[in-house]
């Protein structure tokens, strides 16, 4: 007759309990951000993000991302951020937050190459971000949803501002202007979001780039402009700091 034997398990991989004493007392220097574009103002029970470095695997993840059809930025960041949910993010506090995620994983300086429009040198360019970027905070008046005033029809539109999770929406101008009603709560009073997007439609150019403006406002948040110089023939021109994948990687 065969005899059924319990198996007992052998503990895991021993391997494992080395690595978890490798790092027992490992800290990784974390960030933890306070002071927000938006003041946190518009998040439920704000009290802050604790922003974590990227890991080699994180790093390695992106850089195999470069061809892929995927939002690798909000990726990123749900990896690295606690405290919010990066749907929810406002683009001027998500786009502050990268750079909070690059401070912490590879440092304040940031080194890139430029073509120089006048003469088409490459020059590689060395900035310190928290020294070249500067950051505008909304007022303590401003709210969110808020209302403005159509200058042509001259009535109130309630607006609010869009969410990380709404980016798709906003992808190009066609999609901004075929998409503005989502982000419109009310106009003259009225709440009807099919009557909205009607309205929208019938509304003068004016007040629909009034609607626009307001809605993807870039008033507020982090500057990424500098002043480019070329070495080789001193043209001098303003620039965006370039915010691409390369942006997170020590290359």
């Amino acid at each position: 007759m065969s005899k059924n034997t319990k198996i007992v398990e052998n503990g895991g991989d021993p391997r494992e309990s080395a690595l978890n004493d490798l790092f027992a007392d490992y800290t990784s220097d974390g960030i933890t951000v306070l002071d927000l574009p938006s003041k946190g103002k518009f998040y439920k029970d704000f009290q802050g993000i604790e922003i974590s470095p990227l890991t080699y695997l994180d790093e390695q993840h992106i850089l195999g991302s470069r061809e892929a059809n995927i939002d690798i930025v909000s990726k990123l960041l749900e990896k690295s951020i606690v405290g919010i949910e990066v749907g929810d993010l406002l683009s001027m506090d998500k786009i502050f937050l990268l750079m909070k995620v690059r401070e912490a994983s590879y440092g304040d300086n940031y080194e890139f190459k430029v073509t120089c429009p006048n003469c088409s040198t490459d020059v590689t360019t060395d900035l310190i971000l928290s020294k070249h970027l500067n950051m505008v905070t909304v007022p303590d008046s401003i709210e969110d949803p808020r209302t403005i005033t159509l200058p042509k029809l001259n009535v109130e539109a309630e607006i609010r501002f869009p969410r990380s999770k709404e980016e798709s929406f906003l992808k190009d101008t066609e999609s901004i202007y075929q998409n503005a009603y989502r982000f419109v709560l009310s106009i003259a009073g009225n709440k009807d979001p099919i009557f909205i997007s009607k309205a929208i439609k019938r509304l003068h150019i004016m007040d629909v780039k009034k609607l626009v403006s307001e809605i993807v406002s870039s008033e507020y948040g982090v500057d990424p402009r500098f002043i480019f110089e070329c070495p080789e023939c001193k043209h001098e021109e303003t620039m965006s700091i370039p915010l691409d994948i390369n942006f997170f990687s020590v290359s």
